[in-house]
């Protein structure tokens, strides 16, 4: 293990944050083109929303496997098997004939996607505490932030200079170069006689004993709650803004990269107030501000579908708190935890794109050709997300 990688070295930055992009990239570039595949693969927009539903579920419970195994088999072997099967599943959407098709072969991209996900962070947690690795998580995370900055528009450009199918050879090739990357820059930094044995019952008894730690839950849940709203956002906002608001998919990615500029902007604050103001006081702070967001999406559902001018900036802000909120939840939950710190990562992981997976499934199922699905699941999340942080908690450990 090599604890002598300073936090903020581009060489350790960089290639993270590619791995630690590669979701977003494979949720958003094809988001702008959802509607055209429905119509190519002759299937109905409903069930090419699930396909996004699925990668979530599939990528959440694929953690709780994988998490432990990388505190076992290390962290180096993990990602690279992950990367292998993002590649050839990528391949497989490429040439997928129908939706269910599709369907399938994203599953195994979120199995791969989730093996390079559940690891990234286990990976920094090996070389740092917590300060520093919510440091770390901050610069990854606002890196990495360029992927869905960029994702839809890119997405829109090669959907329209090579079709919907164009977009997964670009993902074959991003990871790719992730690959080449994380194996030229990243050592093994968990050895051999810090590793685990391989015994389900010793994993399963980890898995209890991080649910059984009221302080840690309550980032976990919270963390959960809060990324839900933007799965929420991910899944409705291309039928709501392609469709209902009838703009183009080069305005729709404009519209996407405006929501997480803000989350650029905050991030970058983060990463430099959490030295000063701490990674508590930051994480209140943005679930504060979500829950303020959650109650005027309820006004704007009381008043009917509002318009477009209302809606945007609504759902930006929610969104921009994520660079205040994710980072520094996962941090706080991962503090407890650091000789486990696969199966840890694994359990956020999990809860984060589970319940990110169920709330995009019930927004889909609930789809009524108007944005209050959109504004009800965004409302409720950030809604429970502030809840959960403050009942869970145990009051002796807020932040003063």
């Amino acid at each position: 293990m090599n604890r002598a990688i300073a936090p903020t070295s581009p060489a350790l930055i960089l290639p993270l944050a590619l791995l630690a992009a590669l979701t977003p990239f494979a949720i958003d570039m094809y988001l702008p083109g959802l509607p055209e595949i429905a119509r190519a693969l002759d299937g109905p927009i409903a069930l090419a929303q699930l396909s996004v539903a699925i990668y979530l579920g599939v990528f959440a419970f694929a953690q709780l496997v994988i998490g432990p195994l990388s505190d076992v088999l290390g962290r180096r072997l993990i990602i690279s098997a992950g990367l292998g099967l993002f590649m050839t599943a990528a391949l497989g959407c490429a040439l997928a004939p129908s939706l269910p098709v599709l369907i399938g072969a994203r599953a195994f991209q979120a199995l791969g996607g989730a093996a390079v996900a559940v690891t990234v962070p286990a990976l920094v947690r090996d070389l740092y505490d917590k300060e520093d690795y919510a440091r770390v998580m901050a610069l990854i995370m606002l890196v990495m932030s360029f992927a869905p900055l960029v994702a839809p528009t890119l997405g829109a450009l090669v959907i329209g200079l090579g079709g919907w199918r164009a977009v997964f050879i670009a993902l074959l090739a991003i990871g790719a170069v992730a690959l080449a990357l994380f194996l030229a820059l990243i050592p093994e930094t968990l050895p051999r006689q810090h590793r685990h044995r391989l015994d389900l019952g010793h994993i399963l008894r980890n898995y209890l004993r991080l649910f059984g730690h009221r302080a840690a839950l309550a980032y976990l849940l919270a963390g959960a709650s809060s990324f839900s709203g933007m799965m929420v956002f991910i899944v409705a906002s291309p039928y709501v803004y392609i469709e209902y608001y009838g703009l183009g998919a080069g305005q729709f990615g404009l519209v996407f990269a405006a929501n997480v500029a803000l989350t650029m902007v905050t991030a970058t604050l983060n990463a430099r107030l959490i030295p000063r103001l701490g990674a508590d006081r930051l994480l209140g702070f943005g679930l504060a501000t979500q829950a303020t967001v959650a109650l005027a999406a309820l006004a704007l559902v009381v008043h009917g579908a509002p318009p477009i001018w209302l809606l945007a900036p609504t759902t930006a802000l929610y969104l921009g708190m994520m660079g205040l909120v994710l980072g520094n939840a996962t941090a706080g939950f991962m503090s407890f935890f650091p000789r486990l710190a696969g199966t840890a990562s694994a359990l956020a992981g999990a809860a984060r794109f589970g319940a990110g997976a169920a709330v995009a499934t019930l927004i889909s199922l609930v789809h009524d050709a108007s944005p209050t699905p959109l504004l009800l699941g965004m409302a409720g999340s950030g809604l429970g997300a502030l809840l959960l942080f403050h009942l869970i908690r145990p009051r002796q450990a807020l932040p003063s």
